[in-house]
């Protein structure tokens, strides 16, 4: 059975919330405005771009030094037109849904805090490294634009994949944690010898990606989804438990 809340199980309906979800737009737009000023001053690798790139990219060693924003900031630079291009499309297509799923401030807020908290948990996966990392990239938010939706969705098919929302989401989680451990720099029995096993057969880019960012993002928005869909305390209700006090004390008293 396909749900109706699948993100793109009704084409006509996902581009209608497209049309109409002005903050996904910024966001993506964003992202590819600022690899578009990149690519047009050199790249990365080019004076004075990559001093900006060591000043708002996330490294542990410009973190320790007092620039804190990198928290945030490292969300808006990438390495290249895929990694921006995917990462903006990703924004665009599940951000659209969040935005009438849960508001715009819900899709700005789960955005921010995956990308601090991706970045917070790859500082923690690669603070033991003696050379400098420096990361860049929305992966956090975006997998914590994806997680909030598995969460908010849990029953829904998540189109083209024949998988709900929840097993899909607790399989992303699963998934990601599980490659991160597998750097081999981490040395951690088991996990290492899978990493370079994946490596000896080609597959070494897969280990390399960025999983801790990607799991710290992924849990960040399972949690704020998990928040989302706490039970509320309104009058109402306190009225209602109220009243079935009352009627199970009046019972034994009869």
């Amino acid at each position: 059975m396909t749900s109706s809340g699948a993100p793109f199980s009704n084409a006509a309906r996902n581009l209608r919330q497209l049309g109409s979800s002005p903050m996904s737009w910024a966001a993506a737009s964003v992202i590819l405005v600022i690899q578009l000023g990149v690519s047009l001053a050199g790249g990365p690798g080019e004076q004075p771009l990559w001093n900006l790139f060591r000043t708002f990219g996330l490294s542990t060693d410009g973190i320790l030094s007092g620039k804190v924003w990198q928290l945030l900031t490292y969300g808006l630079l990438h390495g290249g037109w895929v990694h921006a291009g995917v990462n903006s499309l990703f924004v665009l297509l599940i951000g659209s849904r969040i935005e009438h799923m849960a508001g715009r401030p819900a899709l700005l807020r789960v955005l921010c805090l995956g990308i601090v908290a991706g970045g917070v948990v790859h500082l923690l996966f690669t603070s033991h490294r003696e050379a400098p990392s420096l990361l860049v990239g929305i992966s956090g938010g975006c997998l914590a634009l994806l997680l909030l939706l598995t969460t908010l969705s849990p029953q829904s098919r998540m189109m083209p994949l024949p998988v709900s929302g929840r097993n899909l989401g607790v399989g992303i989680l699963v998934a990601e944690l599980l490659m991160a451990l597998m750097d081999k720099e981490l040395d951690i029995p088991g996990f290492s010898q899978a990493g370079e096993w994946l490596t000896g057969r080609g597959f070494g880019g897969l280990v390399e990606l960025g999983h801790a960012c990607h799991f710290g993002g992924g849990l960040a928005g399972w949690l704020y989804g998990r928040w989302l869909l706490r039970p509320r305390v309104t009058l109402q209700r306190l009225r209602r438990d109220r009243e079935r006090r009352e009627a199970g004390e009046s019972r034994r008293l009869s």
